[in-house]
């Protein structure tokens, strides 16, 4: 992987991160941001699918799909497959809470389960590249 690949392929690695530590933040303590927890969830999760893709070095579109990404994750990595749920979960996400009245809000179980996918889908994704020893990173506890 050339320097200038690899610089982008960390930054959505990067970025996935921050979204995932964004969404956790939003509901510890007192005052908790339900609606937007899980779209940064969400977020967290289409980043890594989309480092993954820049990895592979294979073309993605601007989509907000999980469903859509794991699925064309799953064409080059079978083991995708297992995240096919989870995506039906966090896809909506995106846009569920966007704007008032558009939606339910979420309850606290919804955040709880996103969360806990968003961790095991990113540390799912970065344990492939540790396999291959080509990121320095580490797993999320």
């Amino acid at each position: 992987m050339d320097k200038e690949k690899k610089a982008e392929w960390e930054g959505w690695i990067k970025r996935a991160i921050s979204d995932y530590n964004s969404a956790k933040k939003l509901v510890d303590g007192d005052e908790k941001y339900l609606d937007t927890a899980v779209y940064h969830c969400q977020q967290a999760v289409e980043k890594i699918l989309k480092s993954f893709f820049i990895y592979k070095d294979i073309q993605f579109e601007k989509v907000h799909s999980i469903v859509y990404l794991v699925s064309k994750c799953a064409k080059i990595e079978k083991s995708f497959e297992k995240w096919h749920e989870a995506a039906e979960i966090l896809t909506p996400y995106a846009t569920a809470f966007r704007y008032p009245g558009d939606y339910f809000e979420p309850e606290i179980e919804d955040v709880d389960e996103a969360i806990r996918y968003a961790k095991e889908i990113i540390n799912f994704v970065i344990s492939i590249y540790l396999k291959n020893k080509d990121y320095d990173g580490k797993l999320m506890e």
